[in-house]
């Protein structure tokens, strides 16, 4: 069945400008590399299909966007924007329409690309871009209209003797008929200079023809792209400061908004209070009336209500119920549950492991591969021995259990309900119930010799 629209990504570029090893689009923008909001931004357009030219460095590219309904189309030498679009030929030949854009234009939003494509279809015009108004437009093409107001066709940076100060420029966010393109991409001539193919030939060659020709003005930080690393970080600003200021209108006070990271996928209660130096990343989510202290970084986690993170802790992959406190200098790793109103100190290292409400954990302790019950005290220095260099084994410490300080509980090994293990104690086998266990050696008293 004949597609009516198709879309087409470039991506194929070494992105010179960033000096880096990596692809362009692959820099990565609060966490997610700058091509991923293109895709998301295309997904919104009733499951219209996708293809994505690559080239330089293609297999990371193919690595990070592993899903199976996005089309690769590889483009062996990158030979400008209009040889992008004929290696992409089979893919968009047998629809109606396409619609292309660069995959660096992380701002760009879908209400605007379907406004363009209504556009497009309603004018029924053979090319169809967004331009904006900028001022010192260096790195842009500057559109050239008539005096009726007709595009004539694009000024290239490296055609222009001087550099304007208002121009309206062009996007690089086109649809095109597909009967047009068939018809004039073969057309497009090598630029001497460049030694590339410009996609922006195309507008020439319509306008010279007499095809339809059809702009959408929108605002310029909706389409700004980034090409080297300052541009990086002021999109990282303009995009960061967006996500405060959301979070701030729902509700969460947010002390220090230009020391505060946080990630888009993040989702935060009202009357949450977070303090300066705070990260949250990934897939997080912070409920109702917590507090975050400064420094405190959050990946992936969930947090309940009425949560206090001490300063300075490390959260991963991890689950905290509500009333639970954690910190400070706390580091919860992949894998741990922390149960209601329970309490994680300060250096307390957790991994893998379930600590149930109520229980305590207050400082200098390590615990691995456990379930701890309710109620449970565990003191200063106490550590789960879970690796025997070869395998990981659990430990489990039933409800109100005590655990004194500096005890080593060598897994696999479970400490029973009311059990209570005497400070320094290595324990090595099962504490029954309500039971006293003490593994350490006898207190020996001996004269002390003393030299004459």
């Amino acid at each position: 069945m004949k597609e009516k629209f198709v879309s087409v990504i470039l991506a194929a570029g070494q992105g010179t400008r960033m000096h880096s090893d990596l692809p362009k689009v692959l820099h990565t923008l609060l966490g997610k590399p700058m091509l991923i909001y293109v895709l998301n931004t295309l997904k919104e357009l009733n499951n219209i299909k996708i293809g994505v030219v690559i080239g330089h460095k293609k297999e990371l590219i193919q690595e990070v966007i592993d899903e199976e309904n996005i089309n690769f189309i590889f483009q062996e030498k990158q030979l400008g924007t209009g040889h992008a679009l004929m290696c992409a030929k089979d893919f968009w030949q047998n629809a109606d329409h396409v619609l292309v854009l660069n995959g660096d234009v992380p701002f760009l939003r879908s209400s605007t690309l379907k406004t363009l494509i209504k556009l497009h279809l309603e004018q029924n015009a053979a090319i169809s871009f967004l331009t904006a108004k900028v001022k010192y437009p260096e790195q842009y093409g500057v559109i050239v209209r008539d005096k009726n107001g007709q595009v004539k066709g694009i000024l290239e940076i490296t055609e222009r003797k001087n550099t304007l100060e208002t121009a309206e420029i062009n996007a690089g966010i086109y649809c095109f008929k597909t009967d047009f393109l068939n018809k004039y991409l073969p057309q497009i001539k090598l630029n001497p200079k460049k030694k590339e193919y410009y996609l922006t030939d195309l507008i020439t060659l319509a306008a010279d023809n007499k095809e339809k020709i059809i702009t959408k003005e929108v605002s310029y930080n909706e389409i700004i792209g980034i090409n080297t690393r300052m541009e990086l970080a002021e999109a990282m600003r303009i995009l960061r400061e967006e996500i405060l200021k959301k979070h701030m209108l729902n509700g969460v006070t947010i002390i220090a908004p230009e020391a505060t990271y946080i990630e888009p996928d993040v989702i935060i209660g009202k009357d949450t209070v977070i303090y300066p130096g705070v990260y949250l990343q990934g897939k997080t989510k912070v409920g109702k009336k917590c507090v975050l202290g400064a420094g405190v970084i959050i990946k992936d986690s969930e947090i309940g209500d009425e949560v206090e993170i001490k300063p300075y802790c490390v959260i991963t992959e991890s689950i905290i119920e509500k009333k639970a406190t954690i910190g400070p200098f706390a580091h919860l790793r992949p894998g741990t549950h922390i149960g209601q109103e329970a309490r994680i100190g300060n250096f307390v290292e957790v991994k893998k492991s379930y600590v149930g409400s109520g229980s305590k954990a207050c400082h200098l302790t390590y615990i691995g591969d456990a379930e701890i019950g309710k109620g449970v005290n565990i003191g200063a220095g106490t550590i789960t021995c879970n690796y025997d260099g070869i395998r990981k084994h659990k430990t489990t410490i039933e409800d109100a259990a005590f655990i004194g300080s500096n005890t080593a509980l060598i897994a696999p090994v479970k400490i029973g309900k009311g059990a209570l293990v005497g400070a320094g104690s290595v324990i090595t086998e099962d504490v029954p119930n309500d039971t006293l266990a003490i593994a350490r050696a006898r207190q020996v008293h001996k004269p002390r010799r003393r030299k004459k």
